[in-house]
C-alpha cells in the first residue's frame, strides 16, 4: 500500500463518527498511527483543519472521531488543548471526580443529540480547556481555569480556522458558563451584571446559545438530564425582567440597579409560585 496520507487519517476518523457501532480494526488503527507519525496533521493548513473538525463536530456521533484520533496519538497533534483534559479530574456530585476529557465528549454528545448548531458544539467541547492547564496542586477545583482557557483560544484559532461565531461563543462559554451554573446561588445584582456582560439585551440569540451550552454541560454529568437543569428557566425569567426595564434616560449604573431590582422581584415571585 502507498504511504498513509492525511486523507487516510481523516477518512478513518470521520468514519468512526458516523455511529456508535462504527469501529476501527487493527489494520485501520495501525494506518492511523503511521499517518500521525509521518506528521500528516502538521501539514494540514488551518482552513483544512477547521473543515475537518467542522465535519467531525456535525457528525451523528462526534465522540467517535475524537476517540479514534486520541487512540492513534493524533488528538494531541490536532487539538492538544482537548487532549490535555484526559486524565485530569473534575469535581462532580458523585463520590469520585470525573475525567474532564470524558466529560467534554459527553457534553458534545448532548449537543449532537439536541441537533445543536456548530457554534454550540464547538463551545461544548472547548468550554473547560483551561482545566487542562491547572497545576495538580489545584485539582480538582480548577480555580481560575477561565483565564487559562481564554488564553488558549488565540493560539488554537491561529492553528485551526474557526468561524467567528464559533470562536465568539466558545470564548463566552469559557468566561461565563460557570457563572450561569451558579445562577441559583447568585443575588439579583450579579445576575443583572452577568446579563449585561453577555450582551443579552442586544444579542439574545447568542445568550440562548450560551444557555444551550450550559444545558449540554449539565446533562453530561452522571445521573443528570437536560430537563432538571433549573438554571435555564431561572435565567430566562431573569432576562425577561431585565429587558422589561426600559432605559428611560437613566445612566448605565442606575439602569443596571433598576434591572437588578426587577430581577429580584421576578425571581422571588417565581420561588413563591414554585
Amino acid at each position: 500500500m502507498d504511504k498513509p496520507t492525511a486523507q487516510h487519517l481523516i477518512r478513518l476518523a470521520l468514519g468512526a463518527a458516523q455511529s456508535r457501532a462504527a469501529g476501527l480494526d487493527a489494520a485501520d488503527q495501525a494506518l492511523m498511527v503511521s499517518a500521525v507519525q509521518m506528521d500528516v496533521i502538521e501539514r494540514l493548513t488551518p482552513v483544512q483543519r477547521g473543515r475537518v473538525l467542522e465535519r467531525a463536530l456535525m457528525a451523528p456521533y462526534p465522540r467517535g472521531f475524537f476517540l479514534a484520533l486520541r487512540a492513534c496519538g493524533g488528538l494531541r497533534r490536532l487539538l492538544p488543548e482537548v487532549d490535555a483534559l484526559f486524565g485530569v479530574p473534575l469535581i462532580g456530585e458523585g463520590p469520585e471526580p470525573i475525567d474532564i476529557g470524558e466529560h467534554q465528549l459527553g457534553a458534545l454528545d448532548q449537543a449532537a443529540r439536541r441537533a445543536a448548531p456548530l457554534a454550540v458544539r464547538w463551545a461544548a467541547l472547548l468550554q473547560k480547556i483551561g482545566m487542562g492547564r491547572t497545576p495538580p496542586l489545584f485539582w480538582p477545583s480548577h480555580v481560575g481555569h477561565e483565564a487559562r482557557g481564554l488564553a488558549l483560544l488565540a493560539p488554537l484559532s491561529a492553528r485551526i480556522a474557526l468561524a467567528p461565531t464559533s470562536l465568539d461563543l466558545a470564548a463566552l462559554a469559557i468566561a461565563e458558563a460557570e457563572r450561569v451554573h451558579r445562577a441559583s446561588k447568585l443575588r439579583a445584582g450579579p445576575i443583572a451584571a452577568l446579563l449585561a456582560r453577555t450582551e443579552a439585551e442586544t444579542r439574545p440569540d447568542r445568550f440562548a446559545q450560551l444557555l444551550e451550552v450550559c444545558i449540554c454541560d449539565h446533562a453530561a454529568h452522571p445521573g443528570h438530564g437536560e430537563a432538571d437543569y433549573t438554571k435555564a428557566p431561572r435565567m430566562r425569567q431573569a432576562l425577561a425582567a431585565y429587558l422589561a426595564v426600559a432605559p428611560q434616560g437613566r445612566d448605565a449604573e442606575a439602569l443596571l440597579q433598576a434591572r437588578a431590582q426587577a430581577i429580584d422581584v421576578a425571581l422571588r415571585a417565581g420561588t413563591t409560585e414554585d
